[in-house]
């Protein structure tokens, strides 16, 4: 592939917006006024936010295919596409020579990190973030000489967004099922419907502390009693917003220090909530640490083993804005949380077998959820990596076939092994008469043996030879892609779905060699690369 350095202001021209005064701003359509768009207009999509302008010819105006860039602030160096009308001065609008630079090809190297962290890094030096025309002439990017490999690199790019947004999207409709989960076991918990006994959250404390009063410029500890290593001290930034621990420190306490406040310690299964800043943020901690504290701004509960840590984050997390405030202040300005509050928290208390039912709903999809960030994660280093190739000229065609497979799913649950030797006669003659795949005999028998095998108990161990013969050769007599050739091992009943690591090297495998087993080729007319059995290579 053919490609050649340009400075971006080379071969990209940049447009400021105009920003009329407020006063003129409509909030309803008109004849002869245009939509007036601002970077929340892109990123909140909220009606209450839409503003219109009187149309003239100072006004500098964007298409829905425009590139846009914000230049400000929090906002600074953020893309922004899709939307039609003027935009203001917090925005600049990309103008590609489009004989040179596609502007689906400048998208990705925009929302790339390298542009990313160089826009960034510009804006740093700034006394508030930002960045004008000039500082854009700096970035340097490779552009394939050809507009059809900018395009082909820019479909490849986008399968991978596509495909982290799957994932974004899985993970968010697993919170959506606990949620349902709960609401299935336990009802709407204002209204009780299933009239669980009321208790008290005090009921069932083994153990209430608040924290120590020793946050970073507290008084009991100074900044000479912290330590470089040690014993962790947790603070807010440990609990996230959807209620999951973060279990790294960046403050730490000597065992000395530590033994002096050892009556604030935690323990794996504590909640600690947020009783500060923001006020009633909770998680139950899980930490690889031994010895670890809380600081001023936490509240630590060690509940007794009637009420289960989790049911109470779930309840707390999901529907705390139905069971009462949990903070308190001086007409209506509630700051800050207080013990007492906690104690006296009324809220339906269900039979602890059914919390423990819920329990491992809970523990079952978290694991999911952590499969799929990894694969989310995977993705995004893979996309990442690929955006990074293609502005330096150095992307092959094989990964775009293998951008496809990054795929990681959770293992299926296997049923009862039964050995192969209580075959019975029928199953024996339907051994024999399956028809020959073209490997080796001693592969061959093997899938035999497993094609029986999967006539009793309805699944098989995954095996790389079987995909080969079984699968690749006996099902795809025409040239076929990556996704169904997944979707294939997919729907195949496996007892457990291979990763992309080990499909992504069985793929190679099979594209190895002067006459290897599956060969590549690009369609013109559907834009994919496809993959066809070479049936000149010997089994």
């Amino acid at each position: 592939m053919d490609t050649k350095e340009y400075r971006l202001t080379d071969v990209c021209d940049f447009q400021g917006g105009t920003q009329p005064p407020k006063e003129e701003w409509i909030t309803e359509t008109r004849v002869g006024y245009v939509r007036m768009l601002q970077i929340r207009d892109f990123t909140q999509d909220k009606a209450e936010h839409v503003g219109y302008v009187k149309d003239t010819k100072k006004l500098n105006k964007c298409e829905e295919d425009d590139i846009l860039i914000g230049r400000y602030g929090a906002s600074v160096g953020k893309i922004l596409t899709g939307l039609t009308g003027a935009y203001n001065v917090a925005i600049i609008k990309t103008i590609p020579n489009e004989e040179l630079l596609s502007k689906r090809y400048l998208y990705y190297v925009l929302t790339g990190t390298e542009f990313q962290n160089f826009i960034l890094n510009i804006g740093a030096r700034a006394a508030q973030a930002g960045f004008n025309k000039g500082d854009l002439s700096i970035f340097k990017l490779h552009i394939p000489t050809s507009l059809e490999d900018q395009e082909r690199i820019a479909t490849l790019l986008e399968k991978a967004q596509n495909l982290i947004k799957q994932r974004e999207q899985s993970i968010n409709l697993l919170d959506v099922f606990l949620k349902m989960k709960f609401l299935e076991l336990f009802g709407d918990p204002y209204s009780n419907p299933k009239q669980f006994k009321l208790e008290k959250l005090k009921t069932y404390y083994l153990n209430k502390k608040n924290g120590t009063k020793c946050g970073p410029f507290g008084s009991a500890l100074k900044k000479a009693d912290y330590s470089n290593s040690g014993i962790p001290v947790w603070n807010m930034d440990n609990i996230t917003k959807d209620g999951e621990f973060i279990d790294s420190a960046n403050l730490w306490i000597d065992e000395n220090k530590y033994l002096a406040l050892k009556s604030y310690s935690v323990n794996n299964n504590d909640i600690i909530i947020s009783r500060a800043g923001t006020v009633g943020k909770m998680c139950v901690v899980q930490s690889k640490f031994s010895k670890s504290i809380i600081s001023t701004n936490l509240i630590r509960l060690r509940l007794g083993k009637l009420l289960s840590p989790i049911y109470f984050i779930m309840l707390m997390n999901n529907f705390k804005e139905r069971i009462g405030r949990l903070q308190t202040g001086a007409d209506g300005a509630f700051t800050h949380m207080n013990t007492s509050v906690l104690d006296n928290l009324e809220f339906p208390y269900p039979p602890i077998e059914l919390q423990k039912k819920f329990v491992k709903y809970y523990e079952h999809i978290q694991n999911t959820k952590k499969i799929f960030f990894e694969s989310r994660n995977s993705l995004i280093s893979l996309s990442n990596s690929l955006c990074k190739k293609a502005l330096k000229g150095e992307l092959e065609i094989i990964e775009k076939v293998i951008i496809e497979g990054t795929i990681k799913v959770e293992p299926r649950i296997s049923g009862e092994v039964i050995p192969i030797e209580k075959i019975n006669k029928e199953l024996e003659d339907f051994h024999t008469n399956q028809l020959h795949t073209g490997a080796p005999d001693v592969i061959d028998n093997k899938i035999r043996q497993l094609e029986a095998e999967l006539k009793i108990r309805g699944e098989i161990p995954f095996w790389d030879e079987y995909v080969k013969y079984r699968i690749v050769k006996g099902k795809f007599k025409e040239p076929f892609t990556f996704n169904q050739l997944w979707q294939e091992i997919s729907d195949f009943p496996f007892e457990i779905l291979p990763s992309y690591d080990r499909m992504n090297d069985l793929l190679f495998e099979w594209l190895k060699g002067e006459n290897p087993y599956i060969r590549q080729q690009y369609n013109e007319n559907t834009k994919q690369i496809e993959l066809i059995v070479n049936e000149t290579t010997p089994a």
